[in-house]
C-alpha cells in the first residue's frame, strides 16, 4: 500500500472537518448556541491543520510513531464530528442545513474511520 493513499485521505479528512468546522462557526446557518468569532474558527482550523500536519510528517518520518500520532489526530476530530452531529440536530437550524452538516459529518466519520483502517493495514505491512 502507498503512503501517498493514506496521507491523501488524511487530508480529506481534513477537508470534512473543515467544512464541518466553517459550519458549526457560521453565525448565519444558526448551528451553535454561542457566537463564535471568525478568528476562534481560523484559529481552530490551524490548529487541526498543525495536528493532520504533525501526524503526517510523524508517519513519514517514524512509522509506528507517526501511526500513534496520526491515529490520535483521527480519533480527536472524529470526537469532534460526533459533537457537531449533536449539536446540528439539536440546533434551530432550517432542515436542509441540519441535514447538510449530518450528511458532511457523516462522511467526515466515514473518511476517519477508513484512514484508520489505512493505518493499521500499513502499520502490519511494515512490522
Amino acid at each position: 500500500m502507498k503512503l501517498t493513499r493514506l496521507v491523501a485521505f488524511a487530508f480529506v479528512s481534513f477537508f470534512c472537518y473543515g467544512i464541518v468546522n466553517w459550519m458549526m462557526s457560521t453565525s448565519q446557518l444558526q448551528l451553535q448556541t454561542t457566537n463564535i468569532k471568525s478568528g476562534q474558527m481560523w484559529q481552530g482550523l490551524l490548529i487541526a491543520l498543525v495536528l493532520y500536519l504533525l501526524g503526517i510528517l510523524a508517519v513519514y518520518l517514524n512509522r509506528m510513531l507517526g501511526f500513534y500520532v496520526l491515529g490520535l489526530v483521527l480519533v480527536i476530530y472524529s470526537l469532534g464530528l460526533i459533537s457537531a452531529l449533536m449539536s446540528g440536530y439539536q440546533s434551530n437550524a432550517g432542515m436542509e442545513i441540519k441535514l447538510l452538516l449530518e450528511v458532511m459529518a457523516a462522511i467526515g466519520l466515514v473518511v476517519n474511520f477508513y484512514t484508520v483502517v489505512l493505518l493499521t493495514r500499513w502499520r502490519h505491512k511494515t512490522n
